[in-house]
């Protein structure tokens, strides 16, 4: 990530106009009685707002974000429920993610192609993805304006594609605004447990 965008995230979170940051993921929430308990890693946590969630579900979390003020932000909410978790400053277009190190790994709303090529590798066997982004779509919908932050139609399922998908859906969801929706695609996927 360039510098520009660091300073763009920094700015964001400073000016307190990434609220939508301050709320775990519904589709983690949904996921998480689903999914092995263990290490964790939050991909830009933002707010930390998920990385709570799966620390307040019993895992061991490592949570990752560009932004200093975002991580201090959540550092903040996490000592409220005196939950315990490692907050990494770091830009992820650099990050190397250690290898079979996570049952977990919880990107949403976030993506770096490299990044994701790492994932099959930085799973344990039979860990997770839940992996949630914004999707490109015919018509307005709420989210990133440009096409490069969105996901191509089948994508996701291509970017997967070492794990097995046990689950995976591209449509409409609603939004923070009656009517302003968004397009996401939205996946749940398994480290095999061994090689075939």
């Amino acid at each position: 990530m360039s510098q520009t965008e660091a300073e763009k995230w920094e700015a964001r979170y400073r000016a307190g106009s990434a609220r939508y940051a301050a709320r775990p993921s519904a589709f983690v929430l949904d996921w998480l009685k689903r999914v092995p308990q263990g290490r964790a890693l939050d991909v830009a946590c933002g707010l930390g707002a998920t990385a709570i969630a799966l620390a307040q579900a019993g895992f061991a979390v490592d949570a990752i974000d560009i932004a200093p003020t975002a991580l201090d932000r959540a550092r903040e909410q996490a000592k409220i429920g005196n939950q315990q978790i490692n907050w990494i400053c770091a830009d992820i277009a650099d990050y190397r993610l250690p290898d079979a190190r996570y049952e977990l790994i919880v990107n949403i709303q976030f993506v770096n192609r490299d990044l994701v090529a790492q994932f099959a590798d930085a799973l344990a066997p039979g860990g997770w993805v839940l992996f949630e982004q914004h999707l490109r779509w015919p018509q307005p919908v709420a989210g990133p304006s440009s096409s490069r932050f969105r996901l191509r139609p089948g994508e996701l399922r291509h970017l997967l594609w070492p794990l097995d998908i046990v689950h995976y859906h591209e449509g409409l969801v609603a939004g923070d605004l009656p009517d302003a929706p968004l397009a996401l695609a939205r996946a749940a996927a398994r480290m095999p447990t061994s090689a075939p």
